[in-house]
């Protein structure tokens, strides 16, 4: 419990810095939210969401050096490194950041230097949850689950809805264990594309698996360079 206590305190700051940077930065734009499920369909076969009158196509990415593999709206780009700079000016900043081509809508992951083994994963993730409870100004507390994907990466889901500068923010952590270590990864966007973009967030999830070391191919670093 000690040893916990001690990894979410070391945690805590990195947490506070990417939320706030998410919850503050992001601006929100006209939208139309989906009026029926025929709006919201997927292909599975072409990974494709059709939401309103555009659709997405979501392809497969390699990142952190071809260790995490994920699909991601093709359209998303990673954002480029001053950007990244500026919304996220600590040292704690995502090492890998894609953003909609408005850039309301970003998915992170970060690795961390804090070693966790599988069964430790649940208490982390409550724990983790009751930080972000105590550091956010949260509107509505969705919950806390450990899931299992379809790879069969055990991944520790944290979702809320907070305050935001321009309205209110979706947010979607996510924990998973690589190498022996904590990963992080989060999903957020404007509550009121919520409906609309979870089924997104929901096939990213479910697509994210631990790239084995023999396997590893070319990989998209993380942020843009200058």
């Amino acid at each position: 419990m000690n040893y916990l206590d001690e990894q979410i305190l070391s945690l805590k700051a990195k947490v506070m810095d990417q939320a706030t940077a998410n919850n503050d930065d992001l601006q929100s734009i006209p939208f139309e939210p989906l009026e029926s499920e025929q709006n919201a369909s997927i292909s599975e076969e072409a990974k494709v969401f059709h939401i309103g009158n555009d659709h997405f196509t979501l392809e497969p990415r390699t990142i952190l050096d071809g260790q995490i593999a994920v699909h991601v709206p093709k359209s998303f780009k990673l954002m480029p490194l001053e950007e990244a700079t500026f919304k996220y000016p600590s040292e704690h900043r995502p090492k890998v950041i894609y953003t909609s081509s408005e850039g309301t809508i970003n998915i992170t992951f970060n690795p961390t230097e804090t070693s966790l083994e599988l069964e430790e994963l649940p208490e982390f993730m409550e724990q983790m949850a009751d930080v972000l409870r105590s550091v956010q100004p949260i509107r509505n507390w969705i919950g806390a689950e450990l899931i299992v994907n379809l790879s069969g990466l055990s991944i520790g889901m944290v979702r809320f809805i907070a305050a935001g500068v321009d309205g209110n923010l979706y947010n979607e952590m996510l924990l998973f264990i690589r190498e022996g270590y904590l990963n992080l990864g989060t999903f957020n966007c404007m509550e009121s594309d919520m409906e609309a973009w979870l089924p997104v967030a929901k096939h990213m999830v479910q697509s994210l698996r631990i790239v084995p070391a023999s396997s590893y191919p070319t990989s998209e670093k993380g942020v843009a360079p200058l």
